[in-house]
């Protein structure tokens, strides 16, 4: 009965999906000038504006980097021992504050492809003097978060400038803290399915109205197939003892 309910609703889900994907294939058709338009006008936009952009953005994300790096640092200094209350609030803050360098350094990539794709005749050295002072940024502040990081926990190895970085940091943890990522990152696998499968989605949709081409679909499937490999490869790999947990 249980594998019963679990058909239906898999059938009425799929029905749904195709009820919806086909109102907003129509909806596309017919407001196809509409959608040209509008995505023109943002493209537009954000080619024009884009040194403005970045310069503000990634202005605005190193100002935030600064001021939690500095209150943390600060935070550290007057911690005290048996105080968990700011221990867990430092840990709290640089736990946010590592991925945000990150999604900051990513930015600053993606914007800088912007750049170089707009700027192929005449090229922004503008641009590019952000592109480097935001990479040397994020990279700087990386470093000093994680040998904050260490002060917190003296246990903890690794240089994040070492290309082993990830392997020494996760075998200095504990069983516990491993679990954790281990876990986080099976996670992270199972959104990334749908992520892919929203993009190919909506890439679709959007080729009824522009022509994208084929390129979108290419690096979307390369992405997804990649990163089905790579976790097939690993699980296979732990489960025979090829790989230890700090690979």
């Amino acid at each position: 009965m249980k594998k019963l309910n679990s058909t239906i609703k898999f059938f009425i889900i799929l029905v749904l999906s195709a009820f919806i994907g086909g109102l907003l294939g129509g909806s596309i058709v017919y407001g196809e000038a509409a959608i040209n338009r509008s995505l023109n006008s943002f493209q537009n936009f954000i080619i024009t504006n884009n040194l403005l952009i970045q310069a503000i953005l990634l202005g605005l994300c190193a100002i935030l980097i600064l001021i939690l790096y500095f209150s943390a640092k600060l935070k550290v200094k007057q911690l005290e021992e048996n105080n968990d209350i700011l221990f867990d609030q430092i840990d709290r803050q640089l736990g946010f504050l590592v991925p945000f360098i990150s999604v900051t350094m990513i930015t600053g990539f993606c914007l800088f492809g912007i750049t170089i794709a707009n700027t192929l005749e005449d090229f922004e050295f503008l641009g590019f003097f952000i592109f480097l002072a935001n990479t040397a940024f994020t990279l700087i502040m990386t470093v000093l978060t994680i040998k904050l990081t260490k002060v917190l926990y003296p246990g903890k190895k690794g240089n994040p400038l070492d290309f082993n970085f990830d392997k020494e940091w996760v075998k200095s943890c504990d069983e516990a803290e491993k679990f954790i990522i281990y876990k986080a990152a099976y996670r992270c696998y199972q959104l990334m399915n749908i992520v892919y499968c929203g993009a190919v989605t909506l890439c679709m949709l959007t080729s009824i109205a522009v022509n994208i081409g084929i390129f979108p679909y290419l690096l979307i499937g390369f992405l997804w197939i990649t990163q089905t490999l790579i976790y097939a490869i690993s699980a296979n790999r732990f489960q025979h003892g090829q790989l230890d947990n700090g690979q």
